[in-house]
């Protein structure tokens, strides 16, 4: 794949990541209610997905 979509790719898994993290994280945080360890797992999960490919795409210039 080319560098720039790989990049791309990365951001959108960071885009991806915090609205997760804002409707499953900060809502229930608000409203009172437990947070999901499972959501937080999650969103590291995407972070660390986007933050991979962010630095394939740079690797390869």
């Amino acid at each position: 794949m080319k560098k720039d979509t790989l990049k791309e790719f990365g951001k959108l898994f960071y885009d991806f990541a915090k609205i997760i993290f804002a409707i499953a994280l900060i809502t229930p945080a608000i409203k009172g209610d437990s947070i999901s360890v499972t959501v937080i797992l999650l969103t590291v999960i995407i972070v660390a997905i986007g933050t991979y490919t962010i630095n394939k795409g740079a690797k390869d210039e």
